[in-house]
């Protein structure tokens, strides 16, 4: 079994990679909204929504996961696959909503209502871009706690909290760079094309990041690979 702060600082990584998905959303966002209130709202709802909701559904399942640790090291990969062609898919999601979805909109609806009813779409359609991914981060914390807790020894059952509370602070340490990395460091496109360039090469660092992340969590022991049942702490 790897050290445990070799797994605070993959779940540091992690922080970092997710913070920085949230402000590419939300340039890719404002392009396709109009207004960058609207990118920032719908992309702090959804981000914030889909990991609550990550969390709510893997916390129901986590006991009956063999090994966590392999599962959390899926969905990172899996996170990473979708950084890696999220450009690709924006370009034609958009595309699509410009030349079918919102023109068949404006044919059943009244003109005095088209206004709002484009503006939905669009929400729906942007909020259907990102939510999979949130969902997929919020999911991350309950695999990796369970996968941590699960190798902790027996001997020390009372400090089971110690490495809960160290995975939240290191993701939380990891999410406050991404913020500062993102906001400083990004490519500060001078034209159209370089806008979309400098935004996909953004993107493309923390999916090198996830997959990284994907790839290192090394496997339990087997005798710690099973379900554990939860012992009372006193």
């Amino acid at each position: 079994m790897a050290p445990r702060y070799a797994f605070y600082l993959l779940f540091i990584a992690s922080g970092f990679a997710g913070l920085i998905y949230e402000s590419v959303w939300t340039h890719y966002l404002k392009l396709y909204l109009g207004h960058a209130a609207y990118a920032q709202s719908l992309v702090l709802i959804v981000f914030m929504g889909g990991m609550a909701l990550g969390a709510a559904l893997c916390a129901r399942v986590s006991t009956r996961i063999r090994n966590p640790l392999a599962a959390y090291a899926a969905i990172e990969g899996v996170i990473g696959v979708c950084a890696l062609v999220f450009h690709e898919i924006f370009v034609a999601a958009t595309d699509w909503s410009y030349a079918s979805l919102l023109p068949a909109l404006g044919t059943y609806w009244p003109a005095q209502s088209a206004g709002w009813i484009a503006l939905a779409a669009k929400l729906t359609v942007a909020c259907v871009l990102i939510l999979p991914q949130s969902v997929l981060l919020g999911a991350t914390f309950p695999l990796m706690s369970a996968g941590l807790v699960r190798t902790t020894n027996a001997g020390t059952r009372p400090v089971l909290g110690e490495p809960v509370a160290m995975l939240y602070f290191a993701n939380s340490l990891g999410a406050a760079a991404g913020v500062l990395a993102s906001g400083f460091t990004s490519r500060r496109p001078t034209s159209s094309s370089g806008c979309w360039r400098g935004w996909r090469t953004t993107c493309w660092r923390p999916a090198g990041l996830c997959r990284s992340c994907g790839i290192s969590p090394a496997r339990p022991n087997p005798s710690s690979s099973s379900p554990a049942t939860p012992t009372p702490i006193r």
